[in-house]
C-alpha cells in the first residue's frame, strides 16, 4: 500500500504542477495523466514478467514528442523502479536469475531487453534538456532529477517488499517448526505419562501377586490349624477351646475374605485392558494379517481381560493358519449385562491344507483352537461361536457382567484350569 501511495502521490504532483504551468488543465494534461494511470496498472498487474514496463515505456517515449507529459516523468520512473527491483534480487544491482545450462550469448540479450524500459524515463527529458534553453531547460533537470529520485525510491519499495515477504517466510518456517517441536513433547509426554502408568499398574499387579502367595498362604495355613485344633477340642468335650477355635477361624475367614477381594481389586487396578488387546492383536497378526482393532471396553475384571485377550490372539493366529485372509476385525462391545467381542476375518479357506478344521461341516468344526476358546468362554459363565460368515471366519464371544457385581461369589474363579 506505501508504494501505490507514493504513486498516485507523484501524479498528483505532475498534475498540479502541469496544470500550474500551462495556467489550466488541458486535454492533453488529462490525457497523460490517464496514460500514466494505465501504464502503472498494467506494470501492477504484470510484475513480476519482463514485459511488465513496456507500458510505462512507451508513455515515456510519447512524452518526448508531447511536452506536457513531461510532468509525469518521475511517476513513471517510479513505476519502473518498482519492476526493476521486482525482477532484480536484492543482493545484485543487475542481473537475473536464469537457467545454468542456457547458452550466455542468449542471456544477456534477454536481460538487457527485459531491464532496458526501466530507463527509458531518461529519452524525454533528455531531450527536452538538449532542445529547450532557459526556464524550459531547467525545468526538464529538474524533471529528470526528481524522476531519478523517484526510481531510486520505488527500487527500495520494490527491495522492502521482497524483504517483508522472506520476512515471513523465515516466520512462517520458524513456526512450523515450532509445532512440529511442540508436536515432538507431546508425544515424548505422552510416552512418559503411558511408562509411568504402566510402572503403576505392573507395581500394582506384583503386590497383589507378593500378597496372594505370601500372606493368602499362611492365612489358608492358620485357617486349617485352627480347624484342627477345633476339631481336637470338640473330640475332648472341651466346649470352651473350642469356641476359642471357632471364634478365631470366623476371623481369620473375614480376613481371607478381605484379602482376596484386595487382591482381586489390586489385580482389576494392575490390568490395563486396552494395552492387552493391542498387544495381542498385534502378536497374533504375525506382520502378515492387518488388524483393525474397535475397542469399545474401557476396563474390566482381569480374569475377564485375559480371558478376551487369549480369544483373540487365539482366533486370529487360525485366521493367519488356515485361511488367507489379508485383514481382520475385532470388535470389543460394553453392554449394560455383557462384554461382547467379534472377531471377524475377509479371507476363504486355504484349500492347500486338506487337515484344516475349515474344510469340515459346522457340526465338526472343533478343533482344539475352539475348543480352547468355548472352554475359556464358558468358564467366565460365557458362550463362544465360531463358523463361515459372509467371505471369511467369525468368532463371537458373549461374557455375563452378573457375576462380577459381587466379588465375593466369585473369588475362587481363577483357580480354573482352564484360565491357566
Amino acid at each position: 500500500m506505501g508504494r501505490i501511495a507514493g504513486w498516485l502521490i507523484l501524479l498528483g504532483l505532475g498534475t498540479l504542477c502541469g496544470s500550474w504551468y500551462g495556467s489550466e488543465i488541458s486535454g492533453i494534461l488529462i490525457a497523460g495523466l490517464l496514460a500514466s494511470v494505465a501504464a502503472g496498472a498494467l506494470c501492477e498487474w504484470l510484475l513480476p514478467a519482463p514485459g511488465s514496463m513496456w507500458g510505462g515505456a512507451l508513455v515515456s517515449l510519447l512524452a518526448t514528442f508531447i511536452p506536457d507529459w513531461l510532468f509525469f516523468l518521475p511517476a513513471l520512473a517510479f513505476e519502473a523502479g518498482v519492476g526493476l527491483g521486482s525482477m532484480v534480487p536484492a543482493t545484485r544491482s543487475v542481473g537475473m536469475k536464469v537457467p545454468q545450462t542456457e547458452d550466455s550469448r542468449l542471456v544477456w540479450p534477454r536481460l538487457l531487453l527485459a531491464l532496458l524500459p526501466a530507463f527509458f524515463w531518461l529519452v524525454p527529458g533528455m531531450a527536452d534538456l538538449i532542445q529547450f534553453r532557459g526556464l524550459p531547460q531547467r525545468y526538464a533537470l529538474l524533471a529528470l532529477l526528481t524522476s531519478a529520485l523517484a526510481q531510486g525510491g520505488g527500487l527500495t519499495c520494490a527491495h522492502l517488499a521482497v524483504a517483508k515477504g522472506r520476512v515471513w517466510q523465515i516466520e512462517d518456517t520458524e513456526r512450523y517448526r515450532i509445532r512440529q517441536l511442540h508436536g515432538r513433547i507431546n508425544d515424548l509426554d505422552e510416552e512418559r505419562a503411558q511408562a509411568t502408568r504402566m510402572a503403576h499398574l505392573t507395581e500394582r499387579t506384583r503386590i497383589a501377586r507378593d500378597i496372594h502367595d505370601n500372606v493368602g498362604h499362611l492365612l489358608t495355613r492358620a485357617i486349617m490349624q485352627t480347624q484342627a485344633g477345633r476339631v481336637v477340642a470338640q473330640s475332648k468335650g472341651d466346649q470352651s477351646t473350642e469356641q476359642v477355635f471357632d471364634s478365631v477361624g470366623k476371623t481369620l475367614d473375614e480376613a481371607m475374605t478381605t484379602i482376596r477381594r484386595s487382591v482381586h481389586d489390586l489385580e482389576d487396578e494392575g490390568t490395563d485392558f486396552a494395552s492387552q488387546m493391542e498387544d495381542a492383536s498385534s502378536e497374533a497378526s504375525m506382520g502378515r494379517l492387518q488388524v483393525d482393532l474397535n475397542n469399545g471396553i474401557k476396563t474390566a475384571p482381569a480374569p475377564v481381560c485375559r480371558c478376551l485377550a487369549s480369544i483373540v490372539r487365539e482366533a486370529l493366529t487360525n485366521t493367519v493358519r488356515h485361511s488367507s485372509a489379508k485383514s481382520a476385525q475385532v470388535i470389543l462391545r460394553d453392554l449394560p449385562a455383557f462384554w461382547q467381542m467379534v472377531v471377524q476375518d475377509d479371507g476363504g479357506i486355504q484349500h492347500s491344507q486338506p487337515d484344516s478344521s475349515r474344510h469340515k461341516k459346522p457340526e465338526l468344526q472343533r478343533g482344539m483352537g475352539l475348543a480352547d476358546i468355548e472352554a475359556r468362554a464358558r468358564a467366565l459363565g460365557g458362550t463362544a461361536n465360531s463358523g463361515p460368515n459372509q467371505k471369511g471366519w467369525k468368532v463371537f464371544v458373549s461374557l455375563p457382567k452378573e457375576p462380577w457385581f459381587n466379588r465375593s461369589a466369585t473369588e475362587h474363579v481363577e483357580d480354573r484350569k482352564v484360565m491357566a
